[in-house]
Formats: C-alpha cells, structure tokens, sequence
C-alpha cells in the first residue's frame, strides 16, 4: 500500500490532480460500459499520452468514448464495420463529438489512418509495434540498398524495393490484414522517401 501511493504520489506530481482525476474517470466510463480491460488499458494510455499535449476536455465522456474508438480500430479488428454513428448511439455520446474528438485525438498524437476496401477507416499507433516495425523494415533496407548500390553490387530501384517490403510485411511477417496491403504500401512509400532523402 506504502510502495503504491508513493508511486501514485510522484504520478501526481508528474500529471496534476486534474489528469489523475481524468484517468479515473475514464476507467469507471470503461467498466460502465462493458469494454475489455485491454480496451479499456490501451484507451486509457492514450488519454494520458493527449493530455500531455491537449487542453482537458471540455467533453470528457466524449474524449473516453474517442480513445477506445481509436484503440478498437487497430487494423486486426477488421472486419469492424460499426460507423462512429452506431458506436456513439451504444454508448450514449453525440456522433459530432465523438467525431471531434476521435480526429483531435488521432492528430494531436500522430496516428495513421488506412481505410479498408469499403472505406471503414481504421489506425496504426505511432509509437506501437506495427509502426516501429515498418520504420525498422524501411530504413534496414535502404541502407542495405545504398550501400549495394555504392559498391556497384546493383541499382537501387525503390519500386522494386517497395514491393519487396510490403510483401515481407504483409505476406511474410503478417504486420496487417492483407487488406490493408494498398495503404500499407502508401506508407512504405512514404517512410522510404524520407530515408532515401537521408543519402542525398
């Protein structure tokens, strides 16, 4: 009991009162609600990842519901076909705010949205596995292929290599659904450009 308030103590310290106050209230709007203790864990770290860079919520049972919105749509949980309109009727929260605040969310954090064949949008966490993974992938390969390309073993070729990397991610290592394979592409493209930006 001593060891847990004095880690929550120096929590506080850290956070605010207020933040602490938030956290709470946003575990009690999980259990209310019926969500998955890992729902629930993920919604939540992220509210304190945004509070970190936000203004508190004016809305807070809106934030709540926009966190677990966020953390539900990771790409495994396709196919998730519920709209924002139906997740925000279950759980009692007006869609615009819902919508308000699922995109504050997505963007003061950094997420990436890739949509689905019927447009169901759905986000990758910039500071989670996949991402890292991706990033990783990209960058070991464009420095390989520099560096072959320097000693004359071959020519880089960055839609050769593109290709490459999103079948290792996505048929080898299985990073995302293959559904995603055309968005997983997009951001292949993407990160690779900025890496090759970094030998020229």
């Amino acid at each position: 009991m001593v060891y847990r308030d004095a880690q929550e103590g120096k929590f506080l310290a850290a956070q605010g009162a207020e933040q602490i106050r938030l956290i709470k209230e946003a575990y009690k709007f999980y259990v209310k609600n019926d969500f998955r203790d890992a729902l629930a864990f993920g919604a939540i770290a992220l509210i304190n990842r945004y509070l970190k860079v936000a203004k508190l919520p004016k809305e807070e049972d809106a934030m709540f519901a926009a966190a677990v919105y966020l953390v539900s749509r990771n790409p495994f949980s396709f196919a998730n076909h519920t709209s924002k309109q139906e997740f925000a009727e279950q759980i009692g929260i007006k869609p615009a705010s819902l919508e308000w605040y699922s995109e504050n969310l997505a963007e003061k954090l950094g997420f990436i949205r890739i949509n689905d064949y019927r447009h169901f949008p759905y986000y990758i966490d910039p500071e989670g596995v996949i991402n890292s993974v991706i990033i990783s992938v990209v960058r070991q390969t464009v420095e390989e292929l520099m560096v072959r390309t320097v000693l004359g073993v071959e020519i880089f070729n960055e839609v050769e290599a593109t290709d490459a990397i999103v079948d290792r991610l996505v048929d080898r290592l299985k990073i995302v659904p293959n559904v995603f394979k055309p968005e997983i592409r997009r951001l292949v493209s993407e990160y690779m450009s900025e890496e090759i930006k970094k030998y020229t």
